[in-house]
């Protein structure tokens, strides 16, 4: 059994296959939707494209 946590509300989660979790990574509609708000809301946003730099600092 695996478990992780919510993105959202970080309420842990277990399970034997992500299909166990209909919500995957979220626990519940209510939290999938408080993420998807957050996003429209500009509260999480992508910066912008990786540059080169920051690929071989991540693979250092």
């Amino acid at each position: 059994m695996s478990k992780i946590k919510c993105r959202s509300c970080g309420k842990e989660l277990f399970y034997n296959s992500i299909t166990d979790i209909p919500t995957f990574p979220f626990c519940s509609k209510r939290c999938k939707l408080t993420d998807l708000g957050s996003w429209f809301n500009e509260e999480r946003c992508i910066e912008g494209p990786a540059t080169n730099d920051q690929l071989e600092d991540n693979n250092e």
